[in-house]
């Protein structure tokens, strides 16, 4: 009941955190559309809010399985999952953002055109991620937490404004070091001049790819 009702003060989606007697809860609830709160149970010594990512991202997968209650057999995987969130690295949590499908949406729109309000994301994401749930706020927090985007508040405009501040590029190079001497590297003397060939080949069509 506690629960229920320190969600239901703010009545948005979002996760929460909470001492119940010997009780130390992370509690994310998918707002009033969905209606679904799932809670992590955890060790008093741990921090709550080093969970948030993982939980909001478990949670979806979740809910886009509750039908027949699918998700049941993925619990196991999605714990371990969520148990080492914490122990990532700044890296891990970076690559971790950019393989997220809607997180991905987000960036690639905003690649686009720099600045889009948070109303229109939101509408334009349900229309784009039909087939899920979709908590913006959530995602944005992660997004802010890794600092790639920045929300405003302009004098004027009905919406606060999403800003990308920062992006990752990856891109791939010719290996000098193996190309310059491949055999000393353990590359079959035959295969030397094939190897050379499809190194140059490769990286004179190579186009990096989103």
């Amino acid at each position: 009941m506690q629960v229920y009702s320190t969600h239901e003060y703010s009545g948005e989606s979002g996760m929460i955190s909470l001492m119940i007697g010997s009780l130390n809860i992370a509690s994310y609830y998918t707002g009033p559309d969905k209606g679904f709160y799932i809670l992590l149970l955890l060790s008093l010594d741990d921090d709550p809010d080093a969970y948030e990512g993982g939980l909001i991202d478990i949670s979806r997968i979740i809910l886009q399985n509750i039908v027949d209650d699918a998700y049941e057999p993925m619990i196991p995987d999605l714990f371990r999952r969520l148990s080492v969130y914490p122990t990532l690295n700044n890296e891990q949590r970076l690559a971790i953002t950019y393989q997220d499908e809607i997180k991905r949406l987000i960036i690639n729109r905003l690649r686009d055109e720099g600045v889009v309000s948070k109303s229109e994301l939101m509408v334009w994401l349900k229309d784009q991620y039909k087939q899920g749930f979709v908590d913006l706020e959530g995602v944005l927090i992660e997004l802010i937490k890794r600092e790639i985007v920045k929300e405003t508040s302009v004098k004027g405009m009905p919406s606060e404004l999403i800003f990308l501040i920062q992006d990752v590029v990856a891109l791939r190079i010719p290996p000098i070091k193996m190309l310059d001497d491949p055999v000393s590297r353990g590359l079959p003397a035959q295969l030397e001049e094939d190897y050379k060939i499809e190194v140059k080949k490769y990286f004179q069509n190579y186009r990096p790819s989103d």
